[in-house]
């Protein structure tokens, strides 16, 4: 039988890789698309693909534990994919079933142009549209546009 000799890294050096696939995928994918084309039609081009992506949310929300489908629950998914996947830092100033607004004070991409935000965002909103249509995400803050911190807002519409 073959035998594959596959590294045994630690959760910490896991996250650090995939954070640096991540931000790299950014200047060989979509800075192409972005010069070519701007922000707005890199989204709409970008949108099928990320609403496809998305599809699986709300399973993969049950997956961890999260129930429901108020702002509650999808900014506790939010959290989930910054606090423990990213590992961002911040926290809730406001939790409501209608609303969460959150920030951020360090973020793994906080160093990228805030296009890559922009569009890694449309990732977040097809998360949420998947999870609940009837609730819109929103940056208000973004430390890459030189804000010092990230702010979201989740809401009903």
């Amino acid at each position: 039988m073959a035998e594959l000799k596959v590294p045994h890294i630690s959760p910490e050096e896991a996250h650090q890789w995939t954070i640096m696939i991540d931000s790299g995928m950014y200047p060989v994918f979509v800075q192409p698309l972005l010069e070519r084309f701007g922000l707005e039609e890199t989204l709409k081009i970008l949108q099928p693909g990320i609403e496809n992506m998305s599809q699986g949310t709300s399973i993969f929300a049950q997956m961890v534990g999260i129930e429901g489908n108020d702002a509650i629950a999808i900014a506790s998914l939010i959290r989930f994919v910054e606090e423990r996947l990213l590992k961002c830092e911040g926290k809730v100033l406001e939790a409501s079933p209608n609303r969460v607004v959150a920030e951020l004070s360090k973020c793994p991409f906080q160093t990228c142009s805030p296009d890559f935000c922009r569009v890694y965002d449309g990732t977040t909103d097809g998360m949420v549209k998947a999870m609940n249509p009837s609730f819109k995400f929103r940056m208000t803050k973004m430390i890459s546009n030189g804000d010092p911190i990230c702010q979201w807002i989740l809401e009903k519409k």
